[in-house]
């Protein structure tokens, strides 16, 4: 599979995370986070971590479809992924499976930024 089809692909993944994210949060992160979903709160920010994501998968699928951008979006995908690792291992106080997730995240975060770097790669330039 070439690096463009396969940044489509992982885009629209996380897309579809994003939505699930979105349309029940407790529902997707209760495994890794347990009982620390039951404040209204948390389900509040776990919709904006889904809306991100949707947005962000968006992009990359798009962007890597057209061959212009794909790189910059996927990118952006690794730095939140990156982000997102680091909060979820650095927390103190979390159930240890949140640790896994965050360990999870981290891989896909090396993922996004080689495949950045390999769509950067064969996109085009194009001046001003």
């Amino acid at each position: 599979m070439d690096h463009r089809r396969l940044a489509v692909y992982l885009g629209r993944i996380r897309v579809g995370i994003g939505l699930l994210l979105l349309a029940a949060p407790r529902v997707v992160l209760r495994p890794a986070l347990g009982r620390g979903l039951e404040s209204p709160a948390s389900g509040v920010v776990a919709r904006m971590a889904g809306a991100r994501d949707a947005v962000v998968g968006a992009g990359i699928a798009i962007a890597a479809a057209e061959r212009r951008g794909g790189a910059s979006w996927t990118s952006m995908g690794a730095v939140t992924d990156a982000f997102d690792a680091g909060i979820l291992v650095l927390t103190p106080g979390l159930p240890r499976r949140t640790r896994l997730l965050g360990l999870l995240t981290a891989v896909s975060a090396v993922a996004h930024f080689r495949l950045a770097r390999e769509l950067a790669r064969g996109e085009v330039s194009h001046p001003g």
